[in-house]
């Protein structure tokens, strides 16, 4: 049970990008929102609302396992404004009795760029943890990756576009993978290696989400060769992104061997007046 359980969480750990709660010990210091803005201009024309937050609810065929809530902000590091995105997956109340989970990314972003500049995972499932953090140096095509569970450090040469995944999907956002038959190859970096990745889009499919009504998303598939997501041989993952201007990513479904992974949007927080920060469906579309 446990070791379905390790392998289970090891996908929600990295299938719902930019995700975190409140009352974390963050190693960057959150900027209020004013302040931010005032910062910087380049914050203002991000593709994604500043301060926008996202809940997601993971289910393991039909019984719930966890929660997920997506934030990002702006922060100040080494006296630079800089954004953070952050995931952090827990396990729901049930399931923390057999087997808590309280899993953490983030990433930190040059806002000029859209580049990573530090990329931390803090992972405990059960018994097992563990704590790592690549630092990138763009410029010099390299990437400094440490273990602070075993004191290992790697170096691996990096492409000028190499990306964490948390930063990968929110740079993904904007673009338009509408039609069956489109896709892109980009390489990222994930479990302290390099990879190349391909996103295919398959299909444009309407279906319900939650109390939003009828959403309208285009259904994509990444394809790679990482330990544990998007494995060609152990299993397949795909994940829905709605068409309208936010772009979201509304539903993610994993096979593999051991069961069938489903993540669905559930509730958006932050800024704005749309349908999604409003919770209720559209008026032309319920």
């Amino acid at each position: 049970m446990k070791r379905i359980m390790r392998r289970l969480f090891s996908f929600l750990a990295r299938m719902v990008p930019g995700l975190a709660l409140c009352g974390h010990a963050w190693a960057a210091e959150p900027l209020a929102a004013e302040a931010a803005l005032a910062a910087t201009g380049v914050a203002t024309n991000l593709w994604f609302p500043l301060g926008e937050g996202m809940e997601y609810r993971a289910y393991w065929g039909v019984i719930p396992v966890a929660y997920a809530l997506v934030t990002n902000e702006l922060v100040e590091v080494d006296g630079q404004t800089r954004l953070a995105i952050r995931i952090q997956t827990r396990s729901n109340d049930f399931l923390s009795k057999i087997y808590p989970v309280d899993d953490f990314l983030e990433s930190i972003v040059d806002l000029d760029t859209f580049l990573p500049i530090r990329f931390t995972k803090k992972l405990r499932e059960g018994r097992y943890w563990t704590h790592e953090e690549t630092t990138f140096d763009h410029a010099a095509g390299k990437a400094y990756w440490k273990s602070h569970k075993s004191g290992n450090e790697k170096v691996l040469d990096i492409e000028p576009d190499t990306r964490d995944l948390i930063s990968f999907m929110y740079f993904m956002r904007p673009k338009r993978l509408f039609e069956p038959g489109e896709h892109m190859k980009f390489r990222v970096m994930a479990d302290e290696k390099i990879y190349d990745l391909e996103v295919r889009a398959e299909k444009k499919e309407k279906f319900r989400v939650s109390d939003f009504g009828w959403i309208e998303s285009v259904k994509v598939e990444p394809v790679a060769e990482f330990g544990g997501l998007f494995v060609r041989h152990k299993g397949r993952a795909w994940m829905w992104v709605s068409l309208d201007p936010r772009r979201l990513i509304t539903k993610i479904s994993v096979r593999i061997p051991i069961a069938n992974v489903h993540v669905l949007i559930h509730s958006v927080t932050g800024p704005g007046d749309d349908f999604w920060v409003k919770g209720v469906p559209p008026k032309d579309e319920d």
